[in-house]
């Protein structure tokens, strides 16, 4: 998830990349995670995404949903509507990203029972989005300055591809309260500059959460992973699993309007 997909996924659930590449050589871990942060991510964003949530037993649910992205001078808007099932329908999320890592980004949830929409709170951040192996802080992007990086491996493979190993620990109060995290090992491919798979440690209840990046292709001339599988496993047995598919993504869509990304649009639905 770029902006959505932050750091670690960044979470606004596309991961682009038309950035410089860096020599394979390189060795600097924060010059790594500054490229990778630096690339380019697509304006005006049109996508669906099908989300499927699978328990232990084998019993899954799956959602769909529409998402819209747009940039601004001081960051990125995404908002995302759950079209199906009927009963999470017009279930919405805006998120208002900021590039300052200093701010905090803003959330609202909107669901359609309450009538209202509510305010994400950071200490609420690194909860369940909806029941699924994401958190509401994986649905925005992280800034490099918020966090210590060190280089784990030179030269590795994830994906097929030929990876940097980068361990990322949050650096201030503000990141640990918001995503919950205690460290992440982040495989980010040396061609692409995109990661291509991570293990992160969570605080809450000792666990780890597994995501993959598969199914990259060129959209508007931007590296996209069609696919995430995010996986999370308490004392090494699987707690829950989501797999998230995006289909018909666009960039520069003329329907993408700055008054789509509001409060009063959120509470509207579809």
């Amino acid at each position: 998830m770029n902006r959505g997909q932050m750091i670690i996924v960044t979470a606004a659930f596309c991961m682009g990349s038309t950035a410089s590449a860096l020599p394979p050589t390189t060795s600097d871990a924060r010059q790594i995670m500054n490229a990778v942060d630096a690339r380019e991510t697509g304006d005006k964003s049109v996508s669906k995404m099908t989300m499927v949530i699978k328990d232990p037993s084998g019993r899954q649910r799956t959602r769909v949903v529409q998402s819209r992205g747009l940039d601004f001078s001081g960051g990125k808007k995404q908002l995302i509507f759950f079209e199906s099932p009927a009963d999470v329908r017009n279930t919405g999320l805006l998120t208002i990203d900021y590039d300052d890592g200093k701010k905090t980004d803003d959330q609202w949830l909107y669901l359609p029972s309450l009538r209202k929409s509510t305010r994400i709170s950071s200490g609420k951040k690194s909860g369940s989005f909806m029941g699924s192996d994401l958190s509401f802080a994986d649905m925005t992007k992280r800034s490099p300055d918020q966090y210590d990086f060190k280089l784990l491996k030179q030269s590795t493979k994830a994906g097929g591809e030929d990876c940097w190993l980068i361990e990322s620990r949050p650096r201030t109060e503000k990141a640990k309260e918001e995503t919950g995290y205690v460290k992440s090992h982040t495989w980010v491919s040396k061609s692409k500059l995109l990661v291509q798979q991570s293990k992160i440690w969570v605080r809450k209840g000792q666990k780890i959460k597994l995501m993959k990046f598969t199914n990259f292709k060129k959209v508007s001339g931007i590296w996209v992973a069609h696919k995430i599988l995010a996986r999370t496993l308490q004392n090494g047995k699987p707690l829950s699993t989501t797999i998230l598919t995006f289909s018909g993504l666009r960039y520069n869509d003329p329907s993408v309007k700055p008054t789509d990304f509001s409060q009063r649009r959120l509470e509207s639905g579809i």
